[in-house]
């Protein structure tokens, strides 16, 4: 048996009862007929499977909740011309397969769906529209909380706009060229609208459309405006007169960040850029535009004893203007109370309310023990990801274990333990590290998940080490679970779309990557790689080029950019300067060769891999990494 996260469509078709006491014949050979003819095919195209069919009843797993709505909508609309009317259930959710069946909350969920659908519609849960697409925001209408059978808590569920699913690529386009007035604009406008009228009709077409949009899109210079608010969390000034305590203060910070982080009504930058500004004297609107983000959260930490003051601050950074101020004056045993009611009060100044689920996770103790909460915190502020300091990962390691003799039902320092092997092993910190290791974290992640269920850092571990494993199913399906418990983690949205590019969800990727370098504008080039190379497999190579070339002035030999940039150059034919690009990359990372590329599979079994060596290949890249090394002597 294989526990994994799958989108889950429910078919059932309305009144097939009654119309099969009408004409038995009939309507069993039409039955054949709208399952040989529009569903099988729509559920193959978009690389769904049909796992159980029962009479006028199917369900299908889909590994992209994507790829589920557009099959679902191709569906119905190949049902408008048939006498039957069909009603379709969709949701995200964990499965248990076995023997090529599938089980679990995930089916039932999608099945319950299915039966509250009206008939020739589509129904979907909250975990679909959250993982859909960010431009798709105008597909789904909201039906509201429905109790469901056997199901203890209400469903939140979601209606599929028909009538403008096969308009999706031409409003985009459409509020693109609306918020970009020039003639090259109005232009393009002309010569492309007709081809996306009729691909609203045609299905065949519908890829293409998308494609003009996104070129138009780039070409005006205007991007889908993401409208939620965005906010920034500035480090929390410590108040306490003892520099040792600094590591409090930036613990609450960090927390406070990953709480606010859980709301999906929020964009929050990340963590990495926020305290990159730290120390720096600077107008707060200035701040707001460096980090691109519409309020900022300010405020300080006092501890002392066994007391505990925060004072914080919500501001806009359009006007300055301080929106909301508030001081919390507890005993230290209170600071979990504290960071729910600040997360809270923020999150109801900036959205139109707040979930009440959301206040019940924010209200959790994540422990019961707060000297194994001091020293998860101290932990964290010891060690720092990527860095290469052994002395400080394994000191790390040492706190992490010691909050656990502690608390050994602590789900984030569990986490976090486990990622310390999986770093120093990818990484080479201690080089001490082996695959035993990795074995080592990925044990610690999932105990952790098992712990908490909804521990993003824990999936985001379990992501990372099923990826070194070469489990690269496995890692997309635990980044996929990251990101639907913190959509605001930039580093589980990355490696959500470096994952993606292996599996042939180029779209999705590039949104992904596209989203998370927003929310870390000071990201490390690893971001602008994993970007660009997700523009490159979707064939936006313009993008592409102009993305991998801002990586390489900021960082001239950074061997990923190196890689993308040289596939570019041989694939427009410049084979030249693709050729000055690989002596550089060879340089750079003498390790390098086909041979390796051709094992790590980067963007998986696909035709663009073949292309991808091809082009390789004609900017002269070494066999074997021997050769690499011969032509590094030689250079010297």
């Amino acid at each position: 048996m294989e526990r994994k996260l799958a989108a889950i469509i429910a078919g059932d078709i309305a009144g097939y009862s009654r119309l099969m006491a009408e004409d038995e014949a009939a309507t069993y050979a039409e039955l054949r007929s709208v399952f040989d003819d529009v569903i099988k095919p729509s559920v193959e195209h978009h690389g769904g499977r049909i796992f159980k069919s029962a009479g006028d009843g199917f369900l299908a797993a889909f590994p992209s909740v994507n790829e589920a709505l557009d099959a679902a909508i191709g569906i119905q609309l190949g049902f408008a011309e048939r006498p039957f009317n069909l009603r379709l259930g969709i949701n995200l959710g964990d499965v248990i397969e076995h023997d090529g069946d599938m089980f679990g909350d995930g089916v039932n969920v999608a099945s319950r769906l299915e039966a509250m659908a009206e008939p020739g519609s589509i129904f979907v849960s909250a975990a679909v529209v959250r993982s859909a697409d960010r431009g798709r925001g105008d597909l789904f209408h909201r039906i509201g909380l429905r109790q469901a059978k056997n199901i203890p808590e209400q469903l939140e569920v979601y209606a599929v706009r028909l009538d403008g699913a096969g308009a999706h690529g031409l409003r985009r386009l459409t509020r693109a060229l609306h918020r970009s007035r020039g003639a090259v604009a109005f232009a393009i406008f002309l010569s492309v609208l007709l081809l996306v009228i009729a691909a609203s009709q045609v299905p065949g077409l519908k890829t293409m459309t998308e494609t003009i949009a996104d070129r138009v899109t780039w070409l005006t210079g205007v991007g889908d405006m993401d409208r939620r608010p965005s906010v920034a969390v500035l480090p929390f000034d410590n108040m306490s007169g003892d520099t040792g305590q600094n590591y409090f203060a930036d613990g609450l910070t960090e927390d406070i960040i990953t709480e606010l982080a859980r709301n999906p009504e929020l964009q929050v930058i990340a963590r990495n850029s926020t305290f990159a500004l730290r120390g720096e004297a600077a107008d707060i609107r200035e701040v707001g535009q460096k980090l691109d983000a519409g309020y900022i959260v300010e405020g300080s930490a006092r501890r002392v004893g066994d007391q505990l003051r925060v004072v914080a601050q919500l501001i806009d950074t359009r006007s300055g203007a301080h929106l909301w101020s508030r001081s919390y004056d507890r005993r230290v045993e209170d600071v979990f109370a504290v960071q729910t009611e600040l997360t809270t009060e923020i999150v109801s100044h900036l959205v139109s309310y707040v979930r009440e689920s959301e206040v019940a996770d924010a209200s959790r103790r994540p422990t019961e023990n707060l000297q194994a909460y001091d020293l998860v915190l101290k932990a964290r502020d010891r060690y720092k990801h990527g860095s290469k300091d052994s002395e400080a990962l394994l000191a790390a390691r040492a706190l992490y274990h010691r909050a656990l003799e502690l608390d050994p039902g602590y789900a984030l320092a569990r986490a976090h333990l486990g990622m310390t092997y999986i770093i120093d092993m990818t990484q080479g910190v201690s080089g001490r590290a082996t695959m035993a290791d990795v074995e080592t974290g990925l044990s610690e992640a999932r105990q952790a998940i098992r712990l908490d269920p909804t521990l993003a850092i824990g999936y985001q571990v379990l992501s990372f080490g099923l990826a070194v494993s070469g489990d690269y199913s496995g890692a997309i399906q635990a980044a996929r679970r990251a990101v639907e418990f913190n959509p605001n983690d930039p580093d589980s949205l990355m490696a959500l779309a470096k994952a993606q590019v292996r599996f042939g969800n180029y779209r999705e990727a590039v949104s992904n990557a596209e989203r998370a370098r927003r929310l870390h504008p000071m990201a490390p080039e690893y971001y602008t790689y994993v970007h660009g190379q997700a523009l490159y497999a979707a064939g936006r190579l313009d993008e592409a080029d102009s993305v991998i070339g801002e990586c390489l002035i900021r960082a001239p030999q950074d061997a990923d950019c190196l890689l993308i940039r040289t596939a570019l150059l041989a694939g427009r034919g410049d084979v030249a300067e693709a050729q000055v690009a690989m002596a550089r990359l060879v340089r750079a990372k003498p390790e390098f060769s086909l041979a390796s590329e051709r094992d790590y599979r980067r963007f998986g079994d696909s035709p663009l891999m073949d292309r991808f060596l091809q082009e390789l290949a004609r900017a002269k890249a070494p066999e074997t990494a021997a050769r690499s090394g011969l032509i590094e002597r030689e250079n010297a």
